[in-house]
């Protein structure tokens, strides 16, 4: 099925109704199969994400006004305040993003324990649960700059609220809200000490056309119609970043490229972030600082590592859920799901090739080939970890060897189209490229 997520609906694609393609030509279901195989292996456009644009975000935030009753949607006037009010909790979006984790996710206990005194029930009378909120902060890889002399780290920290009954985000089927804050910090200071540069928000409504809606808010936590960052870092004429307007910029890397379906909630990679001080962020490493920041340890032994990592495993369990609601054979699902089956008892990072993964039972990456594979990991994983397909699966990555090595090796006519190049985010030298170019033209 192809589906189509236009204004915040759904619409089927024209030849659902007969599977067989009843009264259709030879040549017409050739057409059709020939444009089905162009979405799923699509020829980016420039840029290489999909970036939106301001009328399309304007446009977005009145349907969602629509959507959701109660909650205005001032461009530069709306505070995250409002979401979480909206949410049902009696928080600031200055607390949320402030206040230490492992208070935010004791709302009942006591001001003078150290907790946010909100008390054993709200004020509709609805008692706070276990995991009402999940609250985390981690090394995020994804945000920075990689074409940078001196990469800055990223960091983020995740707030996962779960709507309060009566709440009315409840009653306008939203189940919950996640609230990503960004952080970039020099490896020699201290993270989360600075304020988030822009905060990402999603309410995820399962009952809903879309599953899942979008929110973004400036440095000053007033509502904003894109996120400034460096996907397409590459590309000079942005010179390294540019905006990215809710929701083309977000369902992009968020599983549904171009709007085609609904978009997914993204694991989160534990493995992936302690992947990336061995290389980009060695100044992370050798500063010693906890990639989960709340363990205060990269030792996965310790138990304040597993407090921590186990915030990050519930969260990842709800990520799958969506993921499987939305679209369950998807390689995105795929991906969650063996994270969770990785470290269902194991809290310790694994190398990339033990994190490789199949759609659909093929023969996945070899100890032989994990060479290769940390390259792709490396180099492409921030977007083909999330967008069109993933680097770990290796049936994927054969299937397109060709268009990949034309990608990272394009001839002058390739270079002309806008997009086109890879990776987006930062130029490789001769003999790198030309490493990956030799190991995707020897897979078999």
């Amino acid at each position: 099925m192809h589906i189509k997520v236009t204004s915040l609906g759904i619409r089927q694609s024209p030849h659902e109704a007969h599977p067989a393609f009843a009264g259709i030509s030879a040549a017409q279901i050739a057409l059709s199969l020939l444009v089905a195989f162009a979405v799923q292996n699509p020829v980016h456009a420039d840029p290489a994400i999909t970036t939106g644009s301001t009328n399309g975000a304007l446009a977005y935030y009145k349907g969602e006004e629509k959507l959701f009753p109660g909650l205005k949607l001032a461009n530069g006037v709306t505070p995250l305040d409002d979401i979480i009010a909206f949410l049902g909790y009696e928080l600031t979006g200055e607390k949320v993003e402030n206040l230490d984790p492992s208070i935010l996710m004791a709302p009942q206990k006591a001001q003078a324990d150290g907790g946010l005194g909100l008390g054993n029930i709200d004020a509709n009378g609805s008692r706070f649960r276990d995991g009402d909120i999940l609250a985390a902060r981690f090394f995020a890889p994804k945000i920075v700059n990689i074409s940078a002399t001196n990469p800055t780290p990223g960091w983020r920290k995740l707030i996962r609220l779960r709507s309060r009954p009566n709440s009315p985000a409840m009653r306008a089927g939203v189940e919950s809200g996640i609230i990503l804050f960004n952080f970039l910090v020099a490896s020699s200071d201290q993270p989360f000490t600075n304020r988030s540069f822009n905060t990402q928000v999603m309410l995820l409504a399962p009952s809903l056309p879309d599953h899942l809606y979008w929110l973004d808010f400036d440095g000053n936590q007033k509502l904003s119609l894109a996120l400034n960052a460096s996907f397409d870092a590459a590309d000079l004429k942005h010179q390294g970043n540019h905006d990215y307007f809710v929701p083309d910029g977000c369902n992009a890397c968020h599983g549904s490229p171009g709007n085609f379906r609904a978009p997914m909630v993204n694991y989160l990679d534990t493995d992936h972030w302690f992947d990336r001080i061995a290389d980009d962020f060695v100044s992370l490493k050798e500063a010693g600082k906890a990639l989960l920041f709340d363990a205060k340890t990269n030792d996965s032994t310790q138990p304040s590592f597993a407090t921590a990592f186990d915030v990050i495993r519930r969260f990842n369990e709800e990520a799958l859920r969506q993921n499987n609601l939305v679209h369950s054979d998807s390689f995105e699902s795929e991906a969650a799901r063996t994270w969770l089956k990785l470290h269902e008892n194991s809290d310790a990072p694994l190398p990339p090739v033990a994190r490789a993964l199949s759609i659909n039972g093929s023969a996945k990456w070899q100890p032989s080939e994990a060479e290769g594979l940390n390259s792709l990991n490396r180099y492409c994983f921030r977007c083909h970890g999330s967008v069109y397909f993933s680097v770990y699966d290796r049936a994927k990555v054969i299937a397109i060897a060709g268009d990949m090595q034309a990608r990272i090796k394009p001839n002058k006519f390739q270079l002309q189209r806008s997009g086109f190049k890879m990776p987006p985010d930062r130029e490789l030298d001769e003999k790198e490229i030309q490493t990956i170019y030799d190991f995707l033209e020897n897979l078999r």
